[in-house]
């Protein structure tokens, strides 16, 4: 019976965070209230506080959920590919695609997401994480494999990773992937060509 309610519970949370996901991309963050949530899920706004303890929490929740669909969509596309140089590369195409994919979505909060920077960042936090131990795993499977040589796997981690989000800002100032496709594909290039036993 515990079981069941709590399977319940979590039910009623993604559903909660899905129309929440919607509210937010529609009307922004400022605009987005929990009584917009609640009356999209035909739910009081007391409900909620059930399941979350306030508006923050639940946007919280959000980008933890775009954070495991994105990490998700990122595994299976490097589990798809055996050699390490490729994975980098997919890595890192599929990745800022996806990006863009998000920026478009959330397009009604750009000015927002500067103003909240430091908060959308921290709530992120676990995500970066979890990208640089993929990029970690790669990269240890490359020197494994005899392809890569690194001589400090976190540090040329780090580095990848704040490439690539060199490449979000230009998505997030509003050029479209496919304008930054070519200069994404030349730094990847020139990227695995620098760690790679020639």
């Amino acid at each position: 019976m515990i079981a069941k309610t709590l399977s319940k519970k979590d039910e009623t949370r993604k559903e909660i965070i899905k129309n929440a996901r919607e509210i937010l991309s529609k009307m922004g963050y400022k605009k987005s209230s929990t009584e917009e949530i609640a009356k999209s899920l035909n739910k009081t706004k007391s409900a909620l506080y059930h399941y979350f303890e306030n508006r923050e929490e639940i946007f919280q929740a959000v980008l933890h959920y775009e954070g495991e669909q994105l990490k998700q969509t990122l595994f299976e596309a490097i589990n798809n590919e055996r050699d390490p140089q490729k994975k980098l590369q997919v890595f890192f195409i599929i990745r800022e695609k996806q990006i863009y994919k998000l920026w478009n979505f959330y397009k009604s909060i750009i000015e927002e997401y500067f103003l909240r920077y430091s908060y959308i960042m921290m709530a992120l936090d676990d995500y970066s994480r979890n990208e640089q131990a993929m990029v970690e795993s790669i990269l240890v499977e490359g020197i494994e494999k005899g392809v890569f040589r690194i001589s400090d796997i976190s540090l040329t981690s780090r580095t990848l990773i704040k490439m690539i989000k060199g490449f979000d800002f230009f998505l997030f100032q509003g050029e479209k992937f496919k304008e930054i496709q070519n200069e994404l594909t030349e730094a990847i290039h020139v990227f695995i060509n620098g760690i790679s036993k020639h």
